[in-house]
């Protein structure tokens, strides 16, 4: 089963998306913190990750930058409610391999992960 770590600070997203996610076959981590999203992503090693950009504890960004130094070829995917062309360019200059925004339907959801993650999902 593909492992995705999901990683956003509002309960009702983060609730949410990982039923969703389950529904659809994945299984799922999650927080609502950034550093130990961090932590979890080097200790499970999942094989993408849904990043919020506006965490309380630690910038999205900063997660993004964090997560692609442990892991240079993580598959990050930004999702957020701030969505900008700004905010998009600088998510994929870090190192993200998509960026959605907030709000999402399930189908956008599941193909931008399996566009990311190629045809072994």
């Amino acid at each position: 089963m593909v492992n995705i770590l999901v990683i956003d600070d509002d309960e009702f997203m983060l609730s949410t998306t990982c039923s969703l996610l389950n529904v659809a076959g994945f299984e799922t981590i999650r927080t609502a913190d950034g550093p130990q999203g961090i932590e979890l992503y080097r200790q499970r090693k999942p094989a993408a990750v849904l990043l919020d950009l506006g965490l309380p504890s630690m910038d999205g960004l900063q997660v993004l930058k964090k997560i692609c130094q442990i892991d240079p070829g993580a598959k990050v995917i930004v999702v957020t409610g701030y969505a900008s062309e700004a905010a998009a360019q600088a998510a994929r200059a870090i190192g993200a391999a998509a960026f959605i925004p907030k709000p999402f339907g399930l189908n956008d959801l599941i193909k931008n992960i399996e566009t990311v993650l190629g045809p072994a999902v």
